[in-house]
């Protein structure tokens, strides 16, 4: 290796390529984490650490104090603090192969949080939304029917495939983070959106040869930033507010109606694609009228 700052970009480089050719995380997270070490790596190259033997406990002590300083919530630094660790962990193996800096840096502990959610009322209200036979009209009815039917992710239903959808089956072939593949059942409501779209919809906004199937008014792949302008204009036509929706929110209503409505935990797991079950336990949040209820209808002493 080169010295100067390249000493610590090589490094960089080379662990994000292991995290995409042998961890096969996604484009988004990858960003993710170049964003939060390049800040890091300034932030070294500041104090003239230019190469990944020179940093040491304390200086990513500081980094992370001035973090905090510069306002940032408990939520992120824990993140930026995972990133750090996992790359000196890496550094430190396929590098240095010495003492690992980050080694016993450890995370703030951070407040567990119930994802914000809407009542069934308030989805069918925002489902309804987008009127008319226009063949946007179609596209966007058909894709929030889509990620409330299914619960996958923005990035997953922006990357639908034409062969990836079997609607005479009841499923979808949904691309996931990693680049697992998942099969998920789409229930008859949004096949009929969904059909109803690919009939007289998405031939309109075809403009060039492609297989995707939410397609852009110029006939190009939708992105998730317009899906998300899509999201906010219809809740605001609801009358939800349209700050505290997001398309992610589509996923927290599939799952918690669905574990509300007597599904099993484990199903809910397996189509929303977590790898641990802990990270699907966040939707059995109930609220103490359906806790009561249920003490009362099945508890043996109950009403005594």
């Amino acid at each position: 290796m080169v010295g100067g700052p390249c000493q610590l970009r090589v490094a960089l480089t080379g662990y994000l390529d292991y995290l995409r050719l042998e961890c096969g995380l996604s484009e988004n997270t990858l960003l993710a984490y170049r964003r939060d070490l390049d800040q890091l790596l300034e932030f070294l190259f500041a104090r003239d650490l230019l190469e990944p033997q020179q940093v040491q406990p304390d200086d990513l002590t500081a980094f992370l104090a001035e973090q905090r300083r510069g306002g940032l919530d408990d939520r992120t630094v824990a993140r930026r603090v995972s990133a750090i660790r996992m790359f000196f962990r890496y550094v430190s193996v396929e590098i240095t192969r010495g003492v690992d800096p980050a080694q016993f840096l450890t995370p703030p502990k951070v407040a567990s949080s119930l994802p914000d959610y809407l009542t069934p009322d308030q989805v069918n209200d925002l489902l309804a939304a987008p009127k008319g036979t226009e063949a946007l009209s179609l596209r966007d009815r058909a894709i929030l029917h889509t990620l409330y039917a299914t619960g996958a992710r923005v990035s997953e239903v922006c990357g639908l495939t034409m062969t990836r959808v079997n609607l005479s089956a009841g499923y979808l072939n949904v691309h996931g983070k990693g680049s697992k593949e998942r099969i998920v059942p789409i229930g008859a409501t949004a096949i009929a959106e969904v059909r109803s779209y690919l009939e007289s919809g998405r031939p309109l906004l075809l403009k060039r040869p492609s297989d995707m199937v939410y397609l852009s008014k110029s006939g190009r792949r939708l992105s998730r930033t317009r899906v998300w302008e899509v999201v906010k204009h219809y809740a605001a036509m609801a009358g939800i507010r349209p700050e505290l929706v997001h398309p992610h929110t589509f996923r927290h209503c599939f799952a918690t109606h669905m574990l509300e409505n007597g599904a099993d935990i484990r199903s809910v797991q397996e189509m929303l694609g977590h790898v641990s079950i802990s990270t699907t336990q966040i939707y059995t949040h109930v609220d103490d009228k359906r806790l009561r209820s249920v003490m009362l209808k099945f508890h043996p002493r109950a009403a005594v």
